[in-house]
């Protein structure tokens, strides 16, 4: 077994595929954190008063709209004794910090960031798992391995393994690479005030998170085109769950939406509670879920003929 999982390793690491992703993944990275680095810089006093008086007149422009009734402001919500304009400048427009225009970047800011880019792996790698095995079955490769390892179990398990921790291994890899390069901005052109211990533990679980649904992405996506013999199939197969039937299902069976895939992602992801399911929970049924499918794969692919 040891030998299998070392050549399907080689194997993935020999796709030009693989290649791009990764290759496209880090200049994805490196572009998006330096346009984030030109466009931010840190205040000097100078430059704090120049914000400020900026501010005090976008928000004087605000007022004297509010005042001329461009708000539609009702007369009856006005205390009596005060004027539409005192009311506008006392009540209906924030204060002036809210105006304030701060070209720091904010290092908490990266988890966002962090969870944005995870969904993107997660999608990327799903791709990668269904094409590790659909070229094989295109490219007429499988034929060749089954007679060198006729064990199509340990086949499987093999590819299904190797698969899943690549995708796992990439997507906390590129996060991290992400996330160090956001400090870095922060340092020099921003700031890490907010970025306590707690921020640290939310955001890392962010990242840890998304790196196993990463995982059973590709695994999911390996199944399916492991059933259909077919990349693309694995391919349109997930959008049209994800962005056609789930919404449908949503919007006629309401009832049934703490069920979809699509929500059970999000709250594993976001490590939060809705629906009344904690993120434990909801990582659990994915599992099952890509579970039952590599089990549905691994079953096609012991029974069905090669040719």
């Amino acid at each position: 077994m040891t030998r299998l999982l070392r050549v399907e390793a080689r194997r993935i690491a020999s796709r030009r595929v693989v290649r791009a992703f990764l290759v496209l993944a880090v200049l994805g990275i490196l572009a998006g954190t330096v346009t984030v680095f030109v466009r931010s810089h840190k205040l000097t006093q100078a430059g704090q008063r120049v914000a400020l008086e900026q501010a005090e007149a976008r928000r004087q422009s605000d007022v004297r709209a509010c005042a001329n009734g461009d708000f539609g402001i009702p007369a009856g919500v006005i205390p009596p004794g005060m004027t539409l304009q005192q009311f506008c400048d006392q009540k209906a427009i924030p204060p002036v910090q809210e105006y304030v225009r701060d070209p720091r970047y904010h290092l908490t800011n990266a988890r966002d960031a962090l969870q944005g880019t995870n969904i993107l792996f997660m999608l990327l790698l799903g791709v990668i798992g269904a094409s590790m095995i659909g070229a094989e079955w295109q490219g007429g490769t499988m034929t060749t391995l089954l007679t060198w390892e006729p064990r199509r179990v340990r086949v499987f398990v093999a590819k299904a393994i190797t698969v899943t921790l690549f995708a796992v291994i990439a997507s906390l890899l590129l996060q991290a690479l992400l996330g160090l390069l956001l400090y870095g901005v922060a340092v020099f052109r921003g700031t890490t005030a907010g970025a306590d211990a707690a921020w640290l533990r939310s955001t890392v679980g962010v990242v840890l998170r998304g790196g196993v649904l990463a995982g059973l992405s590709a695994l999911a996506a390996m199944a399916v085109a492991t059933i259909a013999r077919n990349t693309a199939f694995a391919i349109g197969a997930a959008f049209a769950w994800l962005a056609v039937v789930e919404p449908i299902i949503h919007g006629l069976r309401p009832g049934w939406s703490s069920w979809l895939v699509s929500r059970n992602a999000g709250i594993f992801l976001l490590g939060q509670t809705d629906f009344g399911r904690t993120a434990t929970v909801a990582g659990i049924l994915i599992t099952v879920y890509v579970g039952a499918m590599a089990l549905a794969a691994m079953a096609s692919f012991r029974a069905r003929d090669v040719a």
